[in-house]
């Protein structure tokens, strides 16, 4: 089994993210159209995203915790594009972080140097 990558605002530094999941899909099926977002789960938004040709993202988004999550498989780019896409619309001032499922110490993102410095920022 692989792990899984999480990212969620820096509830330290800026407490929780206070957009909706109704605003989440919309931000995504503004910039793909083509996308799924569905709630398959309860509390969990599932996002499929073909972000360019042969570049897929699947990822879901917590709603109770307020966390996108996705597997540890390549490309990340993929995943975090989706991500910074919702993030740079919805909440673009807020500190971001993110963990691995086997090591919950959170690190920074860089979200205020546009979408290449954030996926830059995530090392694994």
């Amino acid at each position: 089994m692989g792990s899984t990558f999480y990212i969620s605002a820096d509830r330290e530094r800026a407490g929780p993210w206070t957009f909706t999941g109704d605003q989440v899909t919309d931000c995504v099926r503004r910039h793909w159209p083509a996308s799924t977002v569905s709630h398959a789960f309860e509390r969990f938004l599932e996002i499929d995203v073909e972000v360019e040709p042969g570049r897929r993202a699947e990822l879901s988004f917590n709603l109770r915790h307020g966390a996108f999550s996705f597997e540890d498989r390549e490309p990340h780019s993929a995943s975090l594009t989706v991500v910074h896409a919702v993030l740079h619309e919805l909440a673009p001032d807020t500190p971001v972080v993110w963990w691995i499922d086997y090591d919950g110490d959170p690190q920074p993102l860089d979200l205020a140097g546009g979408r290449q410095a954030f996926i830059d920022s995530f090392p694994a």
